[in-house]
C-alpha cells in the first residue's frame, strides 16, 4: 500500500506542478443575463441546441472531457441575508440546494464547484433546467428574478489537463476556504 501511495503522491506532484508551471489549460468567463433565464429551458426547449444559452454550451463542449473549477459571482450589492431568505423560500422537496456557508456575507462569490468532465452539463443543473431537479445545483432559474436589486451573475471556468481529474477537488477545497473567496453557498 505504501508504494500506490507514493505513486500516488507522485502522479498528484507531476499534476500540480505542471499547474504551477503552466497554468490552466483554458479560462472561460460569461456574463449571465438574468433576462435569459426561462423556465421553457426546463420543459420544451433544448437549452443545448435553442435560446439565449446555447453559445456558451458549445464553448463549454470544447472541453468536454477535462477537469473544471468554476465560480458564480454575484453582486456585492445584494446582502447575504437577501440570498440566503430567497434562497430558503425557494427550497422544496423537488430542489436539491447546497449548503448555505456560514460565513454571513457576501464577498461576490455565490459558488464554487468542479467537475471531473462535462462542465456544461454541470452548467445547466446549476440553471436549473436539467431533468434531474434532485441533483445538487444552485436552480438559478427558480430565484434570481425575485432579487430586488439589479443582479449581475458572472460564470468563470477553469478548465485542467485530465491528469487533474482526481485531484481538482483539493483545488476546490482550498479556493472555497480562502476569505477572499468564501462563497455564500456550499459547505467546502
Amino acid at each position: 500500500m505504501e508504494n500506490f501511495i507514493r505513486a500516488i503522491s507522485y502522479n498528484a506532484t507531476n499534476a500540480f506542478n505542471n499547474i504551477a508551471t503552466h497554468g490552466c489549460k483554458q479560462i472561460l468567463r460569461f456574463e449571465i443575463d438574468i433576462d435569459w433565464l426561462n423556465p421553457k429551458y426546463a420543459k420544451d426547449t433544448n437549452i443545448t441546441a435553442e435560446g439565449d444559452f446555447v453559445e456558451i454550451i458549445k464553448e463549454l463542449q470544447i472541453y468536454n472531457k477535462l477537469p473544471a473549477l468554476y465560480l458564480f459571482e454575484i453582486n456585492k450589492q445584494i446582502t447575504y441575508d437577501e440570498i440566503i431568505n430567497i434562497i430558503n423560500n425557494t427550497r422544496n422537496d423537488n430542489l436539491n440546494f447546497p449548503a448555505l456557508n456560514s460565513n454571513k456575507r457576501n464577498n461576490g462569490v455565490l459558488y464554487i464547484g468542479k467537475v471531473k468532465s462535462c462542465a456544461w452539463g454541470r452548467f445547466i443543473q446549476h440553471l436549473g433546467y436539467h431533468k434531474n431537479k434532485k441533483s445538487h445545483g444552485l436552480h438559478i432559474d427558480f430565484w434570481a428574478k425575485e432579487i430586488k436589486k439589479p443582479l449581475m451573475l458572472t460564470y468563470t471556468v477553469m478548465f485542467f489537463e485530465e491528469e487533474m481529474a482526481d485531484y481538482i477537488e483539493i483545488l476546490e477545497k482550498v479556493l472555497a476556504r480562502n476569505e477572499e473567496f468564501k462563497p455564500i453557498i456550499g459547505k467546502h
